[in-house]
């Protein structure tokens, strides 16, 4: 990783991000910032050697520049932090993953999910986004958040479907483990964190409390299309939700730390229950407190986040040993951070060796109505799917397809064939016949 790499990457990033490929359609940071109306924006990519690039653009939103010290809401990513210590109480026995946590729960009842299907957003409880509390406002206390009584803006939090029968993203399986951590341990959430996490990483500008901003240059949220948030940020008592502050080179350190445990190089986190982190849960779901792109050239775990005022995300290619984290101060911040890491997936995504042509032809079927047949002409694949008439598909450097007409890209795996369009994927299955 050269200095000036990101240098240049930021001076040509894509409009178009849908296709993972750059496309003519190029654009500055700068030029993003201004078109999406984004004051600020702060990056940081980082290796497992120690390399560690970080910078800050734009304004924080009080007359100061973004640095690569300004402090950000990290949003959901909150909760694969919380997760990466829970993990942590696990590795130490005081969490057992498959146990009950009304074992745990003290303060507040709930029975029949257990600790991993709070961290897989599997125990199917009640539906919730955490918009936070303005600063003149009385924020509820984490207890008052699990009852929807008092001042709590969200209902209370309830089994509404069967647990461990699907993934449902939802802020309440968060904080329900907050409560399951602070009651196994007696500690306060964020003293908690700090030991478990936060000091052990050396994420030295990151805290769950939420006087911090009080004390340290934060940037200032914005709504979309500019407006500042009222009192510049919102109070968050839900911590392991959406409560965390930090920077992006703080959460690229505990991605490389993550990678290093999957590895059995941590002393932190033991290798087995690294690799259940960033292992999908369920089909289409995520690990344990982790989004998970397992897809064929494209491995890749972490967060993304969405507070008020604020968008971030942070992951790390493990096969390169390389994270990227960036953290933006308004609501309109996705496309730019989707460009931002679409240049990172073109950067860090692993190649994939080309499979031998005679291993790869015949008929594969997307569905029972769609065919899809790839023969062999002279050296090269053709493509036909649904009746078409057959193309010569385009051999990729890193060993998948592309069709030449197209934004497709063509992988074939051991089970059949993996079509990429727009940034989706589906897999074709093999054909018995």
């Amino acid at each position: 990783m050269a200095d000036d790499e990101w240098e240049r990457v930021l001076d040509q990033l894509d409009r178009q991000v849908t296709s993972g490929r750059l496309s003519p359609d190029v654009a500055t940071l700068a030029e993003l910032m201004a078109g999406y109306r984004v004051p600020g924006v702060s990056i940081a990519v980082g290796d497992v050697t120690g390399r560690v690039w970080a910078a800050g653009y734009g304004s924080t939103g009080a007359e100061a520049p973004v640095t690569a010290d300004t402090a950000f809401p990290a949003c959901s990513i909150s909760k694969h932090v919380t997760a990466f210590g829970a993990l942590r109480l696990a590795d130490s026995g005081v969490l057992e993953l498959d146990a009950d946590v009304a074992e745990y729960l003290a303060s507040w009842q709930l029975r029949g999910v257990t600790v991993r299907q709070l961290l897989a957003h599997t125990a199917g409880l009640s539906d919730t986004w955490y918009r936070g509390y303005a600063q003149d406002c009385d924020a509820p206390s984490l207890l008052q958040v699990l009852e929807g009584s008092g001042p709590a803006s969200t209902p209370p939090v309830r089994p509404a479907l069967l647990p461990g029968s699907r993934f449902r993203y939802s802020g309440s399986h968060y904080s329900v483990l907050q409560q399951v951590m602070v009651d196994a341990t007696g500690s306060s959430f964020d003293e908690l964190m700090r030991t478990l996490v936060l000091e052990p990483v050396a994420m030295a500008g990151s805290s769950f409390d939420q006087r911090f901003p009080h004390r340290h240059p934060v940037a200032r949220g914005h709504h979309g299309g500019g407006a500042t948030i009222a009192g510049g940020w919102r109070t968050q008592p839900e911590l392991a939700a959406a409560g965390l502050w930090s920077t992006p080179t703080d959460l690229l350190l505990l991605e490389l730390e993550i990678a290093r445990a999957v590895a059995g190089d941590s002393k932190l986190l033991s290798h087995d229950l690294a690799t259940q982190m960033v292992t999908q849960q369920v089909p289409g779901g995520f690990g344990l407190g982790t989004e998970v792109d397992d897809s064929a050239g494209r491995r890749r775990f972490g967060h993304t986040g969405q507070n008020v005022g604020y968008t971030c995300f942070s992951f790390a290619w493990p096969d390169r040993g390389t994270a990227v984290a960036a953290m933006t101060n308004s609501e309109d911040g996705w496309e730019v951070l989707a460009s931002i890491r679409a240049a990172a997936d073109r950067l860090y995504a692993t190649a994939v060796p080309a499979a031998p042509l005679s291993d790869v032809t015949g008929r594969y079927v997307l569905r029972d109505d769609y065919p899809i047949d790839i023969a062999v002409v002279g050296e090269r694949l053709t493509f036909s799917a649904a009746g078409q008439p057959p193309v010569v598909l385009v051999a990729h450097p890193e060993g998948h397809h592309v069709h030449p007409g197209l934004d497709l890209e063509i992988r074939f795996l051991p089970t059949g064939v993996e079509l990429r369009q727009e940034g989706r994927s589906q897999t074709a299955a093999r054909s018995g016949g």
